[in-house]
């Protein structure tokens, strides 16, 4: 039986076959894979993990009072781009790396933002129902634009929304995004104009929205917001639920605000029943999906062990969030 220096906790179960990749790269480290079940608190989590010298997490909090409670805890991973389930003030105070993995799907959710635009555009979903129904009409309910020459305007402009802006490029459409953490120079190498939010909001088509969950972000696109959007406008987000505050969205929806909405996220997920969004016919709802493709779902298990178990034998990671933990934590570049 192999002896194993550190342990690292695979938060929430999944499939067997993708579990196995993750714990051959955490066994090359000499670190043991422990797969449990999202815990019920921050209590029942010290308690199951309290030996931790790794997390690895998909929306389980790892709340400060978790962070304090596992003393041995060096590294916490998100399976994702978004840290927002972490408190990552909290892991640098007490040497804890926070580890994301940002790149593996970039196309694939910048593909379904386009593949909402293009539904809602289209209204994909209203014709297909119109033919289930023997409904046969060769038109298209407006508003229905001709996406070439249309506005897209992207709030937030990192990795995934320049591939956005590449796939908005190929429509012939018009790019403008809102990102106040970047220089010019970033925008104008996608062809991209820098523009202010509320600019944003006024002249786009299609607003696509590409941010991180901060205090800052959180209900960014609420009720002012949505009032300052064209009445033919679309709203496309495959961020985070909270960014948009779904009571105002819902009610732009209803009175006509703005034209519709494609969401891969919101607030709640699973949506409360009652949710009112689920009973609009102009939005668009996928289950925080956006990620997905069978090659990126190959690769996510490989590349979580490998960036825990560099964290765990004194190396760099890739991608990691808070630098400054480099101050107590020191790591040696590959």
């Amino acid at each position: 039986m192999q002896d194993f220096e550190f342990t690292v906790y695979r938060v929430g179960v999944h499939a067997r076959d993708l579990l196995d990749p993750e714990r051959v790269e955490l066994e090359k480290a000499g670190a043991r894979q422990v797969v449990i079940e999202k815990p019920e608190n921050d209590e029942a989590f010290i308690e199951i993990a309290g030996d931790a010298d790794g997390l690895i997490v998909v929306d389980s909090p790892v709340t400060r009072r978790v962070i304090e409670g596992l003393g041995r805890l060096k590294v916490v991973l998100r399976t994702g781009v978004g840290v927002d389930v972490i408190d990552v003030e909290a892991a640098t105070e007490r040497g804890v790396a926070v580890v994301s993995v940002p790149d593996l799907w970039i196309r694939e959710v910048a593909n379904h933002a386009l593949a909402l635009l293009l539904a809602c555009n289209r209204r994909l979903l209203l014709l297909d129902r119109y033919v289930r129904s023997e409904r046969w009409l060769p038109v298209i309910p407006p508003p229905v634009g001709s996406l070439h020459g249309e506005t897209l305007g992207m709030i937030g402009f990192g990795r995934i929304g320049r591939m956005m802006a590449r796939r908005g490029a190929a429509l012939d459409m018009e790019l403008i995004a809102y990102d106040p953490f970047l220089p010019t120079a970033a925008f104008g190498e996608f062809g991209v104009e820098p523009v202010s939010l509320q600019e944003l909001l006024h002249r786009s088509d299609y607003v696509s929205i590409h941010s991180p969950l901060t205090e800052q972000t959180r209900h960014l696109i609420d009720e002012a917001a949505l009032k300052q959007m064209k009445a033919t406008a679309y709203l496309i987000n495959t961020s985070r639920g909270p960014v948009v505050d779904e009571a105002a969205l819902a009610t732009a929806l209803r009175e006509g605000w703005i034209a519709g909405a494609g969401l891969d996220v919101l607030e709640q997920e699973p949506p409360d029943p009652a949710n009112p969004l689920l009973e609009l016919d102009n939005v668009i709802l996928t289950p925080h999906s956006s990620y997905y493709s069978d090659a990126a779902i190959r690769e996510l298990p490989i590349r979580c062990g490998q960036e825990v178990a560099r964290v765990l034998t004194g190396r760099r990671p890739l991608n990691l969030v808070n630098h400054e933990v480099l101050a107590v934590l020191p790591l040696t570049e590959d």
